[in-house]
């Protein structure tokens, strides 16, 4: 079979292959259902004419598709899935008959599809019509706009989300959305999950995983090297097993699905576990370059080769296509692998040191030496903010927390007002005696190697398990989510946490136009002193997700700011050098409390500051664009108060509020 592949998009084929094509002859998966009983699971009908919005504008589906054309390079996966065989089918990679690998043919009922060979931007639309298609799936095809049009005029089409980049809707979206456009809602619900719970056997099988960095890459153009981002799905299948991708090669990627580096800086690349997809040639090029035989995730034989063919095994196809069908390939097959380069023993054969309903958990941001907890721990004491609130998001009940941040909660969170009245205060330090009175599962706090200003981790280990956090959590919320989440066994929590932030950022980044035009000054204002929030805290982390800048002096990090400042993250300034914290736009705050006589002693000095004219000299001021916030989230460490500063970015900034809710817990 001779296939044209000249996609425009290239560097997205240079994470997907280089590789020689040939014909595949691995077996179809043996554990691959067949048709009749992946119909049987869900008769649920979806009641047509059917309404989908997308990036382009809302398409109708008068009546049930007969003739369902897939022109997305993996959407016929999903539609397969979802006991449909479409009339045709877009050449993506690889030799397979009809465009469908091992895993999605036993999926195909009657005539198989017709494969169309029709590179990126260049759709032939008589080929198109002479399909006489009654509905056109696009979801991860990239369509433009002019391209939507003309299709549109053939036949109802679905596009992408707009809260997604081109190539970068996650596969359960792109299963609901089809599922949705061929009445098939509840199945592709049934697909989402029975793949979730999948995600989630991994996570608890391999807790290891956590928090681990991970690349996958390729060679690319003119000598440099491309990697996945966090945007696309193959990093996604990664993240959802708990890896992370390095902060600095996150920010090289930014709002794209992929990014890139030159030879010089392979060196980034020295990470927990590095995934090449490359050729044979492109693997011996690569293990005889200098730089990356001097990685010791070469050293240490932490390197993981796929080979996009599917010669060898199915692996890196199933990864690239990430897809309803492909995913348990990717879970049977790379998960292991993954695990045995990182000397992870399953957490059934670790958990032989705990007793019954316990499991050995160890984590990246774990303080202390890998510790049993319960499986499932239901009665909680919360010494932090972001432990308190994931646990209030919950079915568990919270037992009880430090005095002062049982006198902040209501006010930060106010819808889990009734639930606080019967949280126990256990001082700060937490008193041992009302601990152990309580009769806990586990115990949640943050600290160093211990927490002794929270609570003695030693003794109270004589009561239940302590799970002590790297204070690092609290420099972005994503960080302590997910860790709280792994500790309580809800990770699925986590990713819906995640999605849902991730959609509202996307919101305002739509209504913004080009964040990255705005110098945003975020700034504590308080009797202890003046600061500047750099963009590795808090504030800095969510600003820099929706593509806000910083002004110059608020833009250094790690060893440029202790250069320049002596600190890197709060930098204390005098009131002479406010100039410091001009910007196009200023946040500031002042010391959250609960007491009355801190909150007029800080506002009395706030409204002293404001008359000064060294702080009316400010451009920001000037223009009117100076905000005074609430404390209480703009230090935020939690995904509810981060999702209240996105909140004040949509009122300051976009002169809206989100569109999008945010989840609000059981």
């Amino acid at each position: 079979m001779s296939i044209k592949i000249s996609f425009p998009f290239a560097l997205l084929l240079s994470l997907v292959l280089l590789w020689p094509v040939s014909l595949l002859t691995a077996c179809a998966p043996t554990a691959a259902p067949a048709t009749e009983s992946t119909a049987a699971t869900s008769t649920a009908q979806t009641a047509f004419p059917i309404t989908i919005e997308h990036k382009f504008g809302v398409t109708t589906i008068p009546s049930e598709p007969k003739r369902v054309l897939s022109l997305g390079f993996n959407d016929q996966d999903p539609i397969l899935a979802m006991g449909v065989t479409p009339i045709g089918v877009r050449y993506w990679f690889g030799d397979q008959p009809n465009g469908i690998w091992p895993w999605a043919t036993p999926y195909i009922q009657g005539d198989p599809p017709v494969l169309l060979n029709m590179p990126y931007g260049e759709l032939n639309y008589e080929a198109i019509a002479a399909l006489k298609p009654d509905l056109i799936i696009g979801v991860s095809a990239g369509f433009t706009e002019e391209e939507y049009a003309t299709l549109s005029t053939i036949a109802p089409t679905i596009a992408q989300s707009d809260a997604y980049v081109d190539f970068g809707v996650p596969w359960q979206e792109q299963t609901l959305i089809i599922g949705r456009a061929l009445g098939k809602e509840a199945l592709a619900r049934e697909k989402v999950a029975e793949m979730e719970a999948r995600f989630a056997a991994l996570r608890a099988q391999y807790p290891g995983f956590a928090g681990k960095t991970a690349v996958i890459a390729s060679p690319g153009a003119d000598g440099q090297f491309l990697f996945s981002g966090e945007q696309h799905e193959r990093m996604r299948f990664l993240t959802s097993l708990g890896f992370v991708l390095p902060p600095e090669l996150a920010a090289i990627a930014g709002d794209s699905f992929y990014g890139a580096i030159s030879g010089e800086r392979l060196d980034m690349f020295d990470v927990d576990v590095l995934i090449w997809t490359v050729s044979a040639e492109e693997r011996q090029a690569i293990e005889a370059n200098p730089i990356y035989q001097s990685l010791k995730v070469a050293q240490e034989g932490r390197v993981i080769w796929l080979d996009a063919s599917g010669n060898n095994d199915l692996a890196g196809p199933a990864l690239v296509f990430s897809s309803v069908l492909s995913l348990p390939i990717a879970f049977d097959q790379l998960a292991p692998r993954l695990a045995d380069i990182l000397r992870l023993e399953p957490a059934s054969a670790a958990a032989e040191t705990c007793a019954a309903g316990f499991h050995l958990f160890d984590h990246k941001l774990l303080a202390t030496d890998p510790i049993c907890i319960p499986d499932n721990p239901q009665r909680i004491i919360a010494l932090d903010v972001a432990s308190a609130e994931l646990t209030l998001m919950t079915n568990k009940t919270l037992l009880a927390t430090s005095g002062w941040l049982l006198r902040e909660l209501p006010v930060m969170l106010p819808q889990f007002a009734d639930r606080l009245t019967s949280v126990e205060d256990v001082g700060y330090p937490a008193s041992l005696e009302k601990v152990l009175a309580l009769k806990p599962d586990l115990i949640l706090a943050v600290g160093g190697t211990s927490a002794g200003e929270t609570i003695d981790v030693d003794q109270a280990l004589a009561i239940a398990p302590v799970v002590v956090a790297d204070p690092v959590i609290y420099n972005d919320w994503k960080l302590g989510a997910q860790f709280w989440s792994e500790v309580l066994n809800v990770p699925d929590l986590y990713v819906e946490m995640k999605a849902n932030y991730d959609a509202r950022v996307a919101e305002l980044r739509a209504a913004l136009g080009d964040p990255s035009t705005l110098k945003v000054s975020v700034m504590a204002v308080s009797t202890y002193g003046i600061s500047l929030w750099m963009p590795d805290t808090p504030p800095g982390a969510i600003l820099a997700d929706v593509g806000l800048s910083r002004p110059e002096a608020q833009s250094l990090v790690g060893d440029a700011a202790k250069e320049r400042y002596g600190a890197s993250q709060y930098i204390s300034i005098s009131e002479e050098r406010l100039d410091l914290a001009d910007g196009d736009v200023i946040f500031y705050f002042t010391y959250a409390s609960a007491d009355p006589e801190t909150t007029a002693k800080e506002t009395a000095f706030i409204k002293s500051l404001e008359e000064k004219p060294l702080w009316r000299a400010l451009n920001a001021v000037k223009n009117g664009r100076s905000y005074f916030v609430p404390g209480y989230w703009w230090r935020s460490q939690t995904y509810l108060l981060a999702n209240k500063v996105l909140d004040d970015l949509f009122t300051y900034l976009a002169g809206a509020a989100a569109a999008t809710p945010v989840l609000s817990g059981p």
